[in-house]
Formats: structure tokens, C-alpha cells, sequence
């Protein structure tokens, strides 16, 4: 990703944040609507702060506290608040995301890691994990959407009814449930030489149901390759027999008209 080196004053930020930033080089790094990203270059460190809305970066804060725990995500350094703003100032992890650094001129190999870096990550305990019912907010807020977007409901095969349905179908189950990333897209994958080194943007993470983190696999895979043709080495390197195709295509169908 490009970075723009742009002038900062440190006196906007929580006074306990400024002496990471005094004397550093700063950078926009922003790809979200949501939040800004500074890339901030000291003399000895590498660090991200992100800003965002006020209680927005709680969670990605814990998330990535705790899987910085299991070596899996950057330290956190620091979470502060302000009157209307959340602070979250984070280590930067050696290397560079799935779209950087590369990693797109051999995409099968890329679809392979990304499979197998996913396999990993829910094939990890959960024990503790600070957010254990990931599966039943993702299924409150699809069943939210579905009573009010009646534009989109009619283009579903079998309309509300039977969205309603496929909604009960996966819930109620913690068979699948594993420790998810919850926005696996390859910009959200830290790799050196197509090695893993963590995972960032953590913030929709939890204890959930595996098949919404392939669903964001196999999405991003079509988006930034352009086209489908790494679906299968994807899910090939995420092991066929660690999941169900029918409960995929269900999380698939609801995904994509909610969206």
C-alpha cells in the first residue's frame, strides 16, 4: 500500500500518545471510511495508530491483545479515549499484507498460504477468547438486515421466508464454532516471502462459526485477483474435510444479499 508522508500535530492526540509520535515520520496509511490509519516510522520502531469513533476500536483492541498472546497479531501498545475518539496504537508486524509486497504476482501460491494461514488460525484453542458468541451477534444482525431491506429479500431464492429458515439452520450449533479473524481479506494477512506473521484489522474476531471467515476468504480471493479462479486452491489448502459445503453456500447466499 502507498503511503503519503503528511504533517501531524501531536498535540490532537491524547497526551499519553504523543511521546510515541514526537520526532517520528508520519503517514497516512487509511484504506477504511470507518477509521484513519497513521503509519508512524521512528528511529526505532514501527508503529499503526488507527482513529475511529468513540468505543469503535475497543474490540479490535482486545482481539488483538489476545491473539498477540498466541504470536498471531501486533502488540498492543496503547488504547486511550477521548471525548469523541477512540486511539488504538499498535507495533507494526514484519512484512506486508496479501496485496502488498508481491504477494499477487504468484497467486496460487498466495491461495494456498491463505488457505492454510486460515486452517491455523481455527485450528488454534479459544479458550478465553474475550468474545464467545460471534455466530449468534453475526445472525442477530443478518436476521436485522433481513426485516429491513425487503429490496433485496425478493431476490433471494425463496424469499424471507426462507432466508428466515437458512438463518435458523446455523444457529443453534457449535460444532463449526472456532476462533475466527472475522474479516479475513487478504489486506488483513501480515506475510514475509509468502511466510505468516499475523493477522490486523481484528476487530470483528471472536469465537464463531468457521464458514464466515471462508466466505470473507473466497470473496476477497474474486475481489483482488479479479476473477474466481483461486477459489479452489484456497479451500483445497483450508482442508475440504474441516467443512460443510451446504452450511458455505447458506452463509454465501445470506452474506452476499446482506451485503
Amino acid at each position: 500500500m502507498k503511503r503519503v508522508r503528511i504533517p501531524f500535530d501531536i498535540k490532537t492526540l491524547p497526551v499519553s500518545l504523543q511521546p510515541y509520535i514526537q520526532a517520528a515520520a508520519v503517514y497516512d496509511s487509511s484504506s477504511s471510511e470507518q477509521a484513519r490509519t497513521l503509519y508512524i516510522e521512528g528511529a526505532s520502531q514501527r508503529m499503526f495508530l488507527k482513529i475511529a469513533k468513540r468505543d469503535e476500536l475497543k474490540r479490535e483492541g482486545m482481539m488483538s491483545d489476545y491473539l498477540y498472546g498466541k504470536g498471531l497479531a501486533p502488540k498492543v501498545m496503547a488504547y486511550e479515549q477521548d471525548n469523541g475518539n477512540d486511539y488504538l496504537l499498535t507495533e507494526a508486524l514484519q512484512g506486508d499484507d496479501g496485496v502488498s509486497g508481491g504477494h499477487l504476482e504468484d497467486p496460487k501460491k498466495l491461495a494456498a498460504v491463505f488457505g492454510e494461514s486460515l486452517r491455523y488460525l481455527h485450528s488454534l484453542s479459544a479458550a478465553d477468547c474475550p468474545f464467545p458468541n460471534r455466530t449468534a451477534e453475526l445472525l442477530k444482525e443478518y436476521q436485522e438486515s433481513l426485516m429491513s431491506k425487503s429490496d433485496k429479500i425478493g431476490a433471494f431464492p425463496g424469499g424471507r421466508e426462507r432466508a428466515l429458515s437458512d438463518l435458523e439452520k446455523l444457529g443453534g450449533t457449535a460444532v463449526h464454532d472456532v476462533l475466527l479473524h472475522g474479516d479475513y481479506c487478504l489486506p488483513n494477512i501480515i506475510m514475509r516471502d509468502f511466510r505468516l506473521e499475523g493477522f490486523v484489522d481484528l476487530g470483528y474476531g471472536g469465537i464463531g462459526d468457521l464458514h464466515y471467515d471462508l466466505y470473507w476468504g473466497i470473496w476477497t480471493l474474486r475481489y483482488n485477483l479479479s476473477c474466481d479462479d483461486y477459489k479452489d486452491i484456497f479451500l483445497n489448502h483450508y482442508g475440504r474435510t474441516h467443512f460443510d459445503a451446504e452450511r458455505l453456500a447458506i452463509w454465501t447466499a445470506l452474506t452476499d444479499m446482506i451485503n
